[in-house]
């Protein structure tokens, strides 16, 4: 197969040539969406007012997440106009950074004081989002949130209700469901490129963060993308270890940040999908290579899919890796994604558009608090199996988090 060309495109995104042609030469004008008929990708239409935005964000807890504040700069009819940081440099810092000089120290001044419609809340640090989303939600103003959305289910439904409850949008800040290359992958998934799909198999960095951390920090896009692949969970198996035996709730610690309890070192889970689907997930410590260890790779009757990043998605036309056979894998592209200079950000300001072109037609986000929710379940099951040595199904019982809490 030869790097897909503009024909193949327009066939896997169901996009008329017209409106192709209209997209100009960056794809700056299509978003993904839920459709009647499924995953597909959208026309992003142009939003139907200006909308004013603001950020917060906590130097030295958190900070701005991945450029969070920067996703809002430079979008159409969308207009930064107010910051807040409780730390005095570090919002001097975001406003000449960002060239805004409505500036706060404490985000509820600013919620009360401005007239704004949209509110990206950067820090990184879970255990500070409840407050935020809810106060955000309260106020009136639709959400884009660093991820991890929350420390457990418990603080993610609360957040998901106050957002229900007071009419606004809530999108979590996963860029990889904005790719247009992962967006060519699905379609092949979904029209049968790579035959029945059997399984799903992802890997974090295996770094000094392995197992728990690395299961809450970077597990977070590998369960993410399963989900986009696959669908929603059924259920979980898991075994979670501190050296060579089995971790206990006396093992839960806190991480590097405060993301809420993490235990143990290594870990592997397999999780249960429809038409008998399985996915898996391992994390070690300690291991050599970094991002090149990150990766997701998903398995059909006829071929295979690789994820390496945001940029590397590849297709391999064959049942196996048979090293006798003269097959390669070959990259999923488009024109569209490979014109992008910054894949990264594009991907992030795709899904601010997304959530306001949500809140327009009345739909949840690409992205929205609700499908993260299903990667807060995962996770928390990782948890629950190990520590019943069971079988869990999903969703959980238990809205807290089997290690308890912790004083972060």
């Amino acid at each position: 197969m030869q790097q897909y060309d503009r024909r193949i495109f327009l066939k896997y995104t169901g996009l008329t040539t017209a409106t192709a042609a209209a997209m100009g030469s960056l794809p700056h004008e299509i978003s993904w969406a839920e459709s009647p008929t499924g995953l597909q990708l959208i026309e992003r239409k142009p939003l139907k007012k200006l909308y004013r935005a603001a950020v917060i964000g906590s130097t030295g807890h958190g900070g701005y997440g991945h450029r969070m504040d920067r996703a809002l700069v430079g979008l159409p009819n969308v207009e930064l106009v107010a910051i807040a940081d409780n730390d005095a440099n570090g919002l001097q810092a975001a406003g000449k950074r960002n060239e805004i000089d409505r500036l706060y120290r404490d985000y509820r001044e600013m919620l009360e004081k401005e007239q704004i419609d949209l509110v990206s809340i950067g820090t990184r640090h879970p255990v500070l989002h409840e407050e935020m989303v809810i106060q955000c939600a309260k106020a009136g103003k639709h959400i884009y949130c660093e991820k991890p959305l929350a420390v457990d289910l418990a603080s993610a439904d609360r957040m998901i209700e106050a957002c229900d409850r007071h009419g606004v949008k809530l999108a979590v800040a996963l860029p990889n469901r904005a790719s247009l290359a992962i967006a060519e992958a699905v379609k092949m998934v979904r029209e049968g490129r790579i035959g029945k799909l059997l399984r799903i198999r992802a890997n974090g960095k295996d770094g000094r963060r392995g197992g728990g951390e690395d299961l809450m920090v970077l597990g977070y896009h590998m369960l993410d993308l399963m989900c986009l692949f696959a669908g929603d969970p059924q259920w979980v198996f898991a075994q979670v270890l501190e050296g060579d035996r089995d971790s206990q709730t006396t093992d839960a610690h806190a991480a590097t940040e405060p993301l809420g309890p993490v235990a143990g070192d290594s870990l592997a889970a397999m999780f249960g999908f429809a038409n008998q689907v399985h996915g898996y997930l391992e994390s070690h410590r300690g291991l050599p290579g970094g991002d090149e260890r990150f990766c997701l790779e998903i398995r059909g009757s006829k071929g295979m899919i690789a994820l390496r990043s945001l940029c590397d998605v590849m297709w391999f036309d064959g049942p196996t890796l048979n090293p006798v056979k003269p097959l390669h894998w070959q990259p999923i592209t488009t024109p569209e994604w490979d014109a992008i200079g910054d894949n990264d950000l594009w991907c992030r300001q795709s899904l601010v558009h997304d959530l306001l072109q949500a809140a327009e037609e009345n739909r949840e986000p690409f992205s929205s608090g609700k499908q993260t929710r299903w990667v807060q379940e995962m996770i928390q099951g990782v948890y629950a199996s190990h520590l019943t040595q069971a079988r869990v199904p999903l969703p959980l019982k238990q809205r807290e988090h089997p290690l308890g809490t912790l004083n972060e």
